[in-house]
Parts: structure tokens; sequence; C-alpha cells
């Protein structure tokens, strides 16, 4: 079967315009395991967009000699209602113009809905519960009416990713270490993934997502249900995902071809597509506890310079950045340094010379251990 491509029409918030998804289907319909990509929810985060640009091609090419076994869809770019968002030459693609949304946030948790709906039918046949609730789940988005571009754009979304095996959001930090955002639930069994991309960084949310990001609300709801029944045979049917590709400006050729490689490969070792992907590199990292991430905050404003570069391990204590204050009178005490609260490695920071007002978050850190001012926290900040 040849690829499919859809284009598929959001709904209209102003008279005379119109946006609309791409959306990109390779192998037979209902054929597992499937797989779901998608990058750039956050419209200016390219380095995802960047890896899907070199994997289309060797799909294509997969697909015409017969080697995609499963079925996989892609969303080259995710969002092009942010993309749209230019306002005096900046892109500014992270929140919605309209609501001020994120558009990584509030997407639907469909546990109770779904628990309502098929509860009294499950069993303790796993394969025949993963798909009554997966019928379920599609017909509880399909039922759902949008009220505007953004609720549309998150249906659309996860209309075609609820029922996968494999969801992977392709996104990216300011200035970052490639790092990998996943479920308890899913540790070890997605280990092969973060040594397969090279994660720097493994940080898993316990027991799932609590915030309804894209791949926690394609993840979570298997683990609630599960909780919910434990009497019933219910599988984490998903495994979904989120990849930080390094920083913004991290896009290239080089880094897009090897990244593309890197999925094509992950793809191959699940049996989504034919072939040998070689032997799995070695781990970079094991996975820690989000309540282990010491986030810096910026003491007060002034701008940002770094003693730490992104991926480097740190120790507690250690000075990771300052914050000067470019109009002070007195230089040599202009200065405000902000220290690691953990040891392990500086994943995320922002670029030199950034900025900075109170409370700014300057960096992240991914340490071994829960700490006590990060418990009950998901560790995402807006």
């Amino acid at each position: 079967m040849a690829r499919t491509v859809e284009r598929v029409a959001l709904m209209s918030m102003t008279p005379g315009t119109a946006r609309a998804l791409t959306v990109i289907h390779y192998g037979r319909p209902g054929a597992r395991p499937k797989a779901y990509l998608q990058a750039s929810i956050h419209s200016g985060e390219f380095p995802g967009a960047m890896a899907l640009h070199h994997l289309i091609p060797m799909l294509d090419k997969a697909q015409k000699a017969g080697r995609i076994k499963g079925s996989i869809t892609v969303v080259p770019h995710a969002n092009p209602i942010g993309l749209s968002q230019v306002i005096f030459a900046a892109h500014l693609g992270r929140y919605d113009f309209f609501g001020r949304d994120n558009f990584n946030r509030n997407y639907h948790d469909l546990s109770e809905l779904v628990a309502a709906r098929v509860g009294a039918r499950l069993g303790g046949n796993a394969a025949r519960n993963v798909k009554l609730i997966r019928a379920a789940g599609l017909a509880v988005l399909n039922e759902m009416a949008p009220a505007n571009e953004i609720q549309d754009l998150r249906l659309q979304l996860m209309r075609r990713s609820i029922d996968a095996d494999i969801v992977t959001d392709l996104q990216c930090d300011a200035q970052a270490a490639l790092h990998h955002f996943i479920s308890q639930r899913d540790w070890p069994a997605i280990g092969d993934l973060s040594a397969q991309i090279g994660a720097r960084a493994v940080m898993y949310n316990a027991p799932y997502p609590l915030t309804m990001t894209f791949s926690g609300c394609n993840g979570s709801w298997w683990s609630k249900l599960a909780d919910r029944f434990p009497d019933k045979a219910i599988p984490q049917a998903c495994q979904s995902s989120t990849i930080e590709y390094r920083g913004q400006h991290d896009v290239n050729d080089r880094l897009g071809r090897a990244d593309a490689s890197n999925l094509y490969k992950f793809l191959q070792r699940r049996k989504v597509i034919a072939g040998n992907p070689g032997p799995l590199p070695r781990p970079l990292c094991t996975a820690t506890p989000m309540e282990g991430m010491d986030v810096g905050y910026a003491p007060g404003p002034g701008m940002l310079t770094y003693h730490k570069a992104e991926g480097s391990r740190v120790k507690r204590g250690e000075i990771i950045c300052e914050v000067i204050d470019p109009a002070s009178a007195d230089p040599l005490n202009a200065r405000t340094p902000v220290r690691s609260g953990t040891a392990g490695v500086l994943f995320s920071r922002r670029p030199d010379g950034r900025p900075a007002w109170p409370g700014m978050v300057c960096f992240r850190i991914a340490g071994p251990k829960a700490l006590t001012h990060r418990l009950g926290r998901s560790g995402l900040d807006d």
C-alpha cells in the first residue's frame, strides 16, 4: 500500500483564514505495532521537525520496498496555529495568542470517560481489553465538539495518536543536551529508545504524568485504568514519551540525519519496520525521578552568564550561572550566583547573555534522588 497524505483543516478563528495539519500515513491501516511521531507542538522548536524532514524519505523508501510491517503516522509539524504567530518579526509559538494556552497542555484525560463506557466489560483477556479501550477512546474523541481552533488541534492530534503502541513527541529546549521525558510505568521497557537516541538524561514521572501534555495524555490513561480496575488485565498498551532534541538553535542537516537514523533504527527494533538495526548503543544514563530534577531560578533581574555547559556533570552547591546587573555602578559587586541544589547532569540552561527576571528558570539538573521541595510537582514549567 502506498503512503497516504491527509490535509486536516482546522476550525477558523477569523473570516478569510484557514490552517491545516499535514499527516502522513505508512503501512496498512490497523497493522501493529502502530507508531506515531510528531514534531514542533511548540511551533518554534524545529530540531524534531528537522529529524522528521530526514526520516520521511527513509520511510518512503521502506514503504516502496515493503519493509513497513506495522503502521506509522507522522505529523511533520504539529502546530500550524503557532507557526503563524509572528509579531514585530519575532516568532512566538509556545502559547496560543487567542487564549494564552500553552500548546502542550490541557489535552484530554480519557480515563474516566472510557471507564464509564467499557469498565463493566473488561475482564481477564488483555488483548480483548486493549481493543475495547482503544475503540472507546476513539469513540469518545470523535464525539467531542471543539469550541475553538486550539481545541480542534488537540482533538485532531489525539484522534490520530490515541490508538498507537508507541507515541513520540519531538520537542527541544532553549539550550540543552538531548534528554527524554518518560513515565515510570514505561521504564525500563522504553530504555531502548533512550539509548538509541543518545539521551544524556532520562526523567520519569511517577507513577505517570499528571500534567496533560500531549505525551502524558497518550500514556497515562492506560496506567489510570489499570489502577482503577486492578483485577482486570490492562497492560501499558502505549509507550508515550517526549524527546527533547537539544536546543532551539541545534537545527542542521548533520544532526537531523543522525536523529532520523536513530528513530528509524528504533522502529526497526520494535518491528514496525523490517531490517536489522544493529547493536543497541550503550546507554549514557539511567532514568531518574522528576522530583529529583533541580530547577534553578533567577534571584533578580539582570543578564545571565554561565559557568557550566549543557551536558556537564555537576556537584551540589556549584555555581551554574550568575545574574549580572548591567546597570550597576559597582561591577565588582553586581553578580549574584545561582548554585545547583543537587548533583547530577545539567541538561538544560539558557543561552549566555539572556535577560533574566526574578523567578525565571535558569537551568535544570537531573539528579538521582527526590528533592523534598520538588515532591508532588510535575517538573514542568510553562
